[in-house]
């Protein structure tokens, strides 16, 4: 399975959501990679980093501000 086409489609699926769905695309992308890999344990940074943008574009999400 090619993972930059999974990426690909899952930030596709991301920008897709709404306040509704997000939470849903994430769950979803989770339970389909843990099927095809096994676990998250090698889920790559760049996810965290797309789904924090995006909840913090839905409004989901508060910037931390460090200080």
């Amino acid at each position: 399975m090619d993972i930059n086409h999974i990426l690909r489609n899952f930030n596709e699926d991301l920008q897709n959501s709404n306040s509704l769905t997000f939470p849903i695309c994430v769950d979803s992308f989770t339970n389909y990679w843990s099927t095809e890999f096994g676990s998250l344990d090698e889920l790559p940074k760049e996810v965290d980093q797309l789904i924090a943008k995006r909840g913090l574009e839905l409004g989901l999400l508060e910037e931390e501000i460090n200080q």
